[in-house]
């Protein structure tokens, strides 16, 4: 059983019955489940968009959205309380206290008062804890987007559903990239290059009656991901970084994309990645959020220590979004990482 202040929930660990990720609020002698919210699946990509697009839709119509790069959430009403989970089944502090602030701007509370045990789930990016790579022309703080709404059932309401609910309570959305077929793959190729051109990340599609998806991801998103890894890359699954050179290879030939241009790109990536040998202190990631109260962070710090070290560079008064809070710059270190580079930028022998 886990607790976030005065509440007491377990979470699903592994896809079983129920999904991993799914939390479950339990009475007072803690018997009878008396909430369930259902976790979030995989959503699973594609390396040929359209093969994929046929094996998955035939000839049906489907949705194309925007996929962000943030981080994936739930949020949803508990004891007429608003909570913020993260992709595994934890509360999340921080969340939580954002989703709080959207609620006092926009439609949050009535959408849950008036769909209960429904989920809103969506992407939070800008300035956050989870993904350090923030979108530029997003202001200072978190900014929450809804992606699928969840049914009691666990089922996911269709895009248009969705999209009715989104504009009735006042509520953000991923961009709606508009209605396709098979036969209008090359209009959902053009939608993608334009993406890859402003370094957006990629696209995720749905049928219409929001049961199937996949998604697909643009070659300089994956060469950014190439570019930050490397300097962590020993702390990463070993499929890390095959997975986006293989995706980024088959883009480039699939949507006619210049091989010289992306050779260099892989390349400059590479280069570019490793960490500098004469300057080397440690393998990090840096992270700024904005929070109303230090024990938010406090209480976040706790949770993401779990699993990696936490060091924290400083604190202070900010403006954001009209409110008073606090910036927080941190760090998480890799220790795997950075002992490994420090021994081979200090000339030790290795049997590789």
């Amino acid at each position: 059983m886990m607790a976030f202040d005065d509440y007491r929930y377990q979470r699903s660990k592994k896809d079983r019955e129920d999904l991993r990720g799914t939390l479950f609020f339990y009475d007072a002698p803690e018997t009878h489940i008396i909430q369930k919210v259902p976790g979030f699946p995989a959503i699973k990509r594609v390396y040929r968009l359209q093969e994929g697009i046929a094996r998955l839709f035939g000839n049906n119509c489907f949705r194309v959205e925007e996929k962000l790069d943030g981080y994936n959430t739930r949020i949803f009403m508990y004891q007429d309380m608003i909570f913020g989970a993260t992709r595994g089944g934890f509360i999340c502090p921080f969340t939580t206290e954002w989703a709080r602030i959207w609620a006092e701007n926009t439609g949050l509370d009535a959408f849950f008062r008036d769909n209960p045990g429904h989920v809103l789930c969506g992407e939070i990016c800008g300035d956050n804890p989870y993904n350090w790579q923030r979108d530029p022309d997003l202001p200072p703080g978190a900014h929450f987007f809804v992606f699928e709404i969840t049914a009691p059932d666990g089922s996911f309401l269709p895009p248009d559903k969705r999209f009715e609910h989104l504009a009735r309570y006042g509520l953000p959305g991923v961009p709606d990239l508009g209605e396709y077929s098979l036969a209008e793959t090359e209009k959902v190729y053009e939608i993608l290059r334009d993406l890859n051109r402003r370094h957006r990340e990629g696209v995720v599609l749905k049928d219409l009656a929001g049961k199937h998806r996949l998604k697909f991801v643009t070659p300089n998103t994956d060469i950014q991901d190439l570019r930050d890894t490397l300097k962590i890359g020993f702390d990463m699954d070993a499929g890390y970084l095959f997975n986006r050179y293989l995706r980024a290879s088959l883009f480039v030939k699939e949507f006619g994309l210049d091989p010289g241009e992306y050779a260099n790109k892989l390349g400059q990536a590479f280069l570019d990645g490793f960490p500098d040998p004469d300057n080397f202190s440690e393998s990090s990631r840096d992270y700024v959020i904005y929070v109303l109260n230090k024990e938010t962070w406090e209480k976040l710090r706790d949770m993401l220590k779990s699993s990696v070290l936490i060091r924290c560079d400083g604190i202070a008064p900010a403006t954001v979004q009209g409110r008073e809070m606090l910036r927080v710059d941190f760090r998480r270190v890799y220790q795997k990482s950075s002992h490994r580079y420090r021994r081979i930028l200090r000339g030790h022998l290795h049997q590789d």
